[in-house]
């Protein structure tokens, strides 16, 4: 099993200026990892250009893009009339730089009044649909993602806010579309604020179409991207629940907050692979 980490983690400075693409490339190589998470940039007039400059440079360095993620806008990030057009975007931008796997979150939905399951299938389907098919002419395969409650104030009824967040939604659209070009991105960290310690038992259920993955632990319920083995996630649980499952593909670790300074950075993504090393041989029952 190969190793992968989000390279979009290492685009800014601890002093949030810009660290030129090709020098996080490099940090990320020197430090072992061959794949990559990586997004590339969809808003900009130049984004394909931008794509296959990344392209040229991921290939110098002697990295591939596993995965990538599209945008969402739960928390109104982009402007709704152009929302649409950057989803697009990233797909032809993930043919650009040749990711596998574009994981997506299936939770774009619009309702006020209640929350219907059944509803939210039919549009999230309606949605995904053309992106599925170019991802099938194209060589890419739409990596839906387990979520979690996070109670968002503008869409939250009776509780209940976010399709996915329950194991049987989101084996229900993986289902719906009935075909290997949609699949699943399985998030520890969303599985333990989800499921708590029942997490191990949604995985068994979804482990089937789980060919991606974003590995980060946390405690609390809080979603809080910690390096495995910093929260309260059981790791030799999940790592001998994936080799049940019969996963092919890589750990791919995902980290969201903070930011080292330059210094420390060498010896951290050191760890950081050492720790994926480590989850390797848990996964091959070492």
């Amino acid at each position: 099993m190969e190793l992968s980490m989000s390279l979009n983690y290492l685009r800014y400075h601890r002093d949030k200026t810009p660290r030129a693409f090709s020098e996080a490339a490099r940090i990320f190589a020197d430090a072992g990892f061959r794949y990559a998470d990586y997004t590339p940039d969809f808003v900009s007039d130049g984004w394909e250009d931008n794509a296959r400059r990344s392209r040229e440079i991921l290939d110098s360095c002697g990295i591939t893009v596993e995965q990538t993620h599209a945008p969402f806008n739960r928390y109104r990030s982009y402007p709704e009339d152009m929302f649409f057009e950057y989803y697009r975007r990233l797909f032809e931008a993930a043919k650009i730089i040749g990711a596998r796997y574009v994981v997506v979150h299936a939770d774009e939905y619009r309702t006020c009044d209640r929350y219907d399951p059944a509803e939210i299938l039919d549009y999230t389907y309606d949605y995904l649909a053309p992106f599925v098919e170019f991802s099938e002419k194209n060589g890419l395969v739409v990596a839906v993602e387990n979520l979690f409650e996070d109670h968002c104030r503008w869409k939250e009824i009776d509780g209940k806010s976010r399709f996915t967040s329950r194991v049987e939604e989101l084996t229900g659209i993986i289902e719906r579309f009935n075909t290997p070009g949609v699949m699943c991105c399985w998030d520890f960290g969303h599985a333990k604020c989800a499921c708590g310690d029942a997490m191990t038992d949604a995985l068994k259920k979804a482990g089937k179409y789980v060919v991606c993955t974003h590995v980060h632990d946390n405690y609390y319920d809080k979603d809080l991207h910690l390096l495995p083995f910093l929260g309260s996630c059981d790791w030799e649980a999940n790592m001998r629940c994936l080799r049940e499952a019969g996963y092919r593909g890589k750990l791919s670790f995902e980290f969201a907050y903070g930011c080292l300074p330059d210094e420390l950075l060498p010896v951290w993504l050191k760890t950081v692979y050492y720790t994926g090393e480590y989850l390797v041989k848990l996964f091959e029952n070492d």
